[in-house]
């Protein structure tokens, strides 16, 4: 009777010992691979649908644009670019918001920003541009005068602020500030020479490049025209910088005719190389990066 009982406390040992190896073997090898298996052989779960939430606010500012009333519209698409800067909207809301403020800016009417000068007995253009520290060429194109005669009682409108801009390549954009502050951002249509957009040339440096305005040329017909000229407030315009190859210049597209385009520079719409024609002082540093 001894001996059954010993060898029966023996085989729950051995089987105490094995069995819990076998466990552990499983738990540790044939587990995870029995489940890697059947892992593969389930379909795969579908991944969440990124869903964002601010598209709907985007649409309301569509819709003030399109009703027309263009200073609502500015002031929806800045408070929806304060609110969510992040969209994935935004990049268009800073594209809209800029057309809308170039617009502005240039229409001779009042708008955000701009304060009126009222012309007295003794004024001249350049008098006044002096004393108000804004290039003549700035106020011409703001007021749309075709010549720099004044009036007793006039309003000029003018604005404060200094403008710059920044040639954001990979972007494919130019990016236009008031101060230190966003203003406007307008999209480069085409390139010439070795100007380039989107993906950078290979071997190419990324490192940024400070250009000066040298000279705003205009041109009608083929043939160079100059500001003081009657047919400048009619051609299409260029801004020239220094060191050279980064030029502005007008994409007339269809009816451009015998315009001529610089051997290397950034193609604009017409309306935004004369408003940056109007808004760079010669002198101006831009930046290329």
């Amino acid at each position: 009777m001894r001996g059954f009982i010993k060898t029966l406390i023996l085989l729950c040992l051995a089987l105490a010992v094995f069995g819990g190896g076998g466990y552990w073997a499983y738990t540790l090898f044939l587990k995870p691979e029995i489940e890697l298996k059947r892992d593969r052989e389930s379909p795969p779960a579908p991944s969440p649908v990124f869903q964002d939430g601010t598209v709907g606010e985007f649409k309301k500012c569509l819709e003030v644009e399109a009703a027309g009333d263009f200073l609502a519209a500015r002031r929806a698409y800045e408070d929806f670019l304060q609110t969510y800067p992040d969209s994935t909207k935004a990049e268009e809301a800073r594209f809209r918001l800029g057309a809308i403020r170039l617009g502005q800016l240039f229409a001779p009417r009042m708008a955000p920003g701009k304060e009126i000068y009222v012309v007295k007995s003794g004024d001249v253009l350049l008098k006044i541009c002096h004393r108000l520290k804004v290039p003549p060429d700035l106020i011409m194109a703001m007021n749309q005068m075709e010549s720099s005669a004044l009036r007793v009682g006039q309003k000029l409108y003018w604005i404060p602020d200094e403008f710059t801009a920044v040639v954001d390549r990979v972007g494919s954009k130019v990016v236009v500030f008031a101060g230190s502050e966003f203003f406007a951002q307008v999209p480069i249509l085409s390139t010439q020479g070795t100007a380039w957009v989107g993906t950078p040339p290979k071997k190419t440096s990324m490192a940024a490049l400070d250009v000066k305005v040298f000279d705003k040329p205009g041109w009608k017909d083929g043939r160079r025209v100059s500001t003081s000229d009657k047919e400048y407030a009619e051609a299409l315009l260029w801004v020239v910088f220094q060191p050279g190859g980064h030029t502005f210049y007008a994409e007339p597209g269809q009816d451009g005719g015998n315009v001529s385009r610089p051997t290397s520079g950034y193609g604009l719409d017409p309306a935004v190389v004369r408003a940056l024609s109007a808004l760079l002082r010669k002198g101006e540093t831009v930046t290329i990066r």
